[in-house]
């Protein structure tokens, strides 16, 4: 049961790292628009404000139901080690599968904000945009990417009670 413990100790670790990223960047988007309010931060502000906005909503929601959801999980293996299994196996596969979904929209991100970086780079307003796009991407990218393998340790561990027949 440790590996329950283990995997959602850091999925909740990096939800609150996503609420704390989010209010950040949310926070300094609204001072440089109050601040220094030209074009290419208006820019900057716009994928920043909705990304932080996503980070600090998604990042509470899983914060707060963890504790909730690791104490049913415990219960439920503690009742039949191979529902409990079969159940996270469903689960899991789905949420693996959303990851591939998220990187390739976080890799959309940073490659747009590349090439608006590249060949917008004299229109203020599409600059700061493509700044603000490299960088959501870049960090939500690379969240993900570490997310993605705690789930497939987390997985392993589920299919291998699956797999036990002792269980």
């Amino acid at each position: 049961m440790e590996f329950i413990k283990q995997y959602f100790s850091a999925e909740k670790s990096e939800s609150f790292l996503a609420i704390v990223i989010g209010t950040i960047l949310l926070s300094f988007s609204i001072y440089i628009l109050i601040k220094w309010g030209d074009a290419s931060y208006k820019g900057f502000a716009v994928p920043v404000v909705v990304v932080a906005l996503i980070q600090i909503v998604v990042g509470s929601v899983v914060y707060f139901r963890t504790d909730k959801q690791v104490q049913t999980l415990m219960e439920q293996f503690e009742v039949s080690p191979t529902e409990f299994a079969q159940a996270e196996n469903q689960r899991m596969n789905i949420v693996m599968k959303n990851f591939s979904v998220y990187k390739w929209i976080e890799v959309a991100f940073v490659v747009s904000g590349l090439l608006l970086i590249i060949f917008f780079k004299n229109k203020e307003f599409v600059l700061g945009v493509g700044v603000g796009l490299l960088l959501q991407g870049a960090l939500m990218l690379s969240a993900d990417i570490f997310a993605e393998r705690r789930g497939n340790l987390y997985l392993k561990s589920v299919d291998k009670i699956m797999n036990d027949k002792n269980v």
